[in-house]
Parts: C-alpha cells; structure tokens; sequence
C-alpha cells in the first residue's frame, strides 16, 4: 500500500469479531442499518439543497453534522448505545479529491462554475452508512454543463451504478475494478489512487477485503458473500489520477485510534480527548464539530493530536486545473439479493460526448434494490427505536 493510500485509508479500530459482525438476519441490526441510512440521506439532501453560489462551506459542513447528531439522538436512546457521525460531513470543491471540512474563520465558499462533492456518513450502534454525491454549480442551470467537467462526472456516475449491480453473492471484486476502470477510459478520465470500496462491518468503515480505483486487485481479490454490507465508493479525476497533500489547506477531519497510549500534561487536553471519545467514538470527525460543542477544546487539541491519540486525514488534491467527482453508495448483500440503502438520487445536468459499450450499457438497465424510505424516529410495524 502507498504512503498516500494509507494516508487516505480508515485506521481498523475494531477487530473483535464479536463487534464488528454483520448479522444482517436480525431485525434490530437491520433497523439501525435502516435508520442510519436515513439519517444520512436526508442529511445529504439537506447540504446538497443549500449548496449555492456564495454559501459558506464550513457552514453546510456544520448543517450536515448538526442534523445527523440532532436526530439521531433521539432514537435507540435505551442503553449506551453510540449514534451519531460515521463520517463528518465534508464538502470537497473541483480539484479537492476529500476530507476538506474547513474551519468557519478560514472564509471558503461555493463559486459559480464549482464542482461539489458532499460526503457524510451516519452509524447506530456501530452500524454505518456512508454516501456522497457530485453535483455543479452552473451558472445556466437550464443548460447542461459540457466539457471535462461533464466527463468526469457521467464517468463517475455510471461507474458507481455499474459497481452497485455488480455487488451480489458470487460475484468477484475484481469484477467491479475492471468495469469501473474500462467506463473511466471510456471518458478519458482516471480513477483517483488512493481511493476503494471497502466491506463495512461494525465500528469499522473500512475493513481489509477492499476494491482499489486505481490499483490491481488481483492479489487481493475476494468473491462477495451473503451477510455483508459495502460502500461503493467511485472517485475519478479530470488529472493524473496521482492526488497529494495539499499543503494549502489545515487538516480538520480525525479519528482515535484505540491502540495508542493515552497521557496528557494538560486537564484541557484530557477534557478535549474525553468530550471527543463521547461524542464520536471511534468514527472521523471535523475539529470544527468539537469546537462547536466547547471552544475551550482548542487549546487542547494539539497535545491530543501530537499524542498520536487521535489519527490527521490530511485534505487530499490533484492539481490545480483539474476536476474530481464522487459518488459513495452504501449496499448489502442479503439472502434475496443485494439492497441499497443509501438512497439513489440523479446525476446533476452535464452532457458529455463519451459513452460506455453496450455490456454496461446491459448492466445499467438492471433494477436494483432500495431500501424503502422510513422515517426512523417514529416506530411502525412493531420498530422499536426507544
């Protein structure tokens, strides 16, 4: 695995299998899937209406996060279970590849003509459901947008479509990567190194068995199973498909990581990694979400961080210049056929001039399973959510 792919890759906090197994055949599991799922589609759709020429970035960051901690907090409320942020809302502009959930006093905003990502992510009691979606910010929205953008974006698109098919019992991951890569060079785009799907399991979001953009999987290649949940995660790039660490931009998005020695000098760095514990668990988060809860916890983040308690996801870029679309999907893999739970929603308004050969073309007619839309904070059909 790369320097950079390590960078960008969830650290495995988890490894008992007794907490991370999926038994999707139990129906409290699948709820807290189902209301994780929810949560974070309706939290997208939140960000992604407010998404206009002008609006700050740090606050839709903010909006995302603040409406998954509300409303999940008020379900499963027996017991200690977690709920909450799976992955912090992060909103990752034009050549910005993830992880860019800026501070409010940085002063970034949308611009006319900018490419968005949105990424979050919601769990229930360790369960996870993670999605993200591109869209443009035309100035003509009556007018499809042309051009590399366009490219980039069908590309990614019909990528992650395809990968959702491919996800049943039997089928072979390398399956996905060759697609995915064969509809990428249909448009003359690249998948972005550093970036996969993962298999899910409890309190992890990225377990070993992984579907590389950009790399070879054959070395790594598993066949899918019944009783697992993965997220689709297809990210291309207008450029080299080689992205960095931005030098430019703070790193704001962290994540514990449980096997390091815990020892502060500090009571506000004790107090800052305790209120960080209790409120995200072992799932990433923005600084700016644990300053919202006590600005004091600024002066004690930087003893936590330097402790090596609390792991940086650096903000990844390509080059100046270029474009990156995402599209994240979470789906199942169920006894009757794969379902997704991330909600689907439709590509933004762009026209490009290149297209995919007929066997994807097959594969994208095919119907795909959704989850059916509940609201999880009122109990139907015997739900208890209590």
């Amino acid at each position: 695995m790369s320097q950079l792919a390590r960078q960008m890759r969830m650290v495995d906090t988890r490894a008992d299998p007794e907490d991370t197994w999926n038994n999707l055949g139990d129906s409290v599991v699948m709820q807290k899937y189902q209301a994780a799922a929810a949560f974070a589609n309706e939290a997208l759709r939140l960000v992604l209406t407010n998404c206009t020429i002008g609006a700050s970035i740090a606050d839709l960051c903010k909006l995302g996060d603040d409406f998954i901690l509300e409303q999940s907090s008020k379900v499963f409320g027996k017991g200690s279970v977690e709920r909450g942020l799976a992955f912090p809302t992060c909103i990752s502009v034009n050549n910005i590849v993830s992880n860019f959930s800026p501070l409010k006093e940085d002063g970034h905003v949308l611009e006319s003509g900018d490419v968005v990502k949105v990424e979050l992510g919601a769990q229930i009691d360790g369960y996870v459901s993670t999605l993200a979606h591109t869209i443009v910010l035309s100035p003509n929205p009556s007018e499809p947008v042309t051009g590399r953008k366009a490219d980039v974006i069908c590309a990614a698109y019909q990528a992650a479509e395809a990968a959702i098919r491919l996800v049943k019992a039997g089928n072979e991951s390398s399956q996905i990567f060759q697609t995915v890569n064969q509809i990428a060079s249909s448009f003359g785009v690249r998948p972005v190194e550093g970036t996969a799907s993962h298999l899910m399991k409890r309190f992890l979001l990225e377990a070993e068995q992984a579907i590389p953009n950009s790399t070879d999987p054959l070395t790594n290649d598993f066949t899918f199973g019944e009783n697992e949940v993965i997220s689709i995660n297809i990210v291309f790039s207008t450029g080299s498909g080689n992205p960095y660490e931005s030098t430019e931009h703070n790193t704001t998005v962290f994540q514990r990581d449980v096997s390091a020695a815990q020892g502060f000098k500090l009571k506000a760095s004790r107090e800052t990694f305790n209120t960080a514990v209790k409120t995200f668990g072992v799932f990433p988060f923005s600084s700016r979400a644990l300053f919202d809860l006590n600005p004091s916890h600024k002066m004690g983040i930087n003893e936590v961080i330097k402790s090596g308690v609390l792991c940086p996801r650096p903000v990844i870029v390509e080059a100046d210049g270029e474009f990156v679309a995402q599209f994240k999907a979470t789906v199942m893999v169920l006894p009757g056929g794969s379902m997704r739970l991330s909600a689907p929603l439709n590509p933004p308004y762009v026209h490009s001039v290149g297209h995919v050969n007929d066997n994807v073309v097959s594969l994208l007619k095919q119907d795909v399973r959704v989850a059916k839309a509940k609201n999880p904070l009122i109990a139907s059909s015997g739900m208890d959510l209590s």
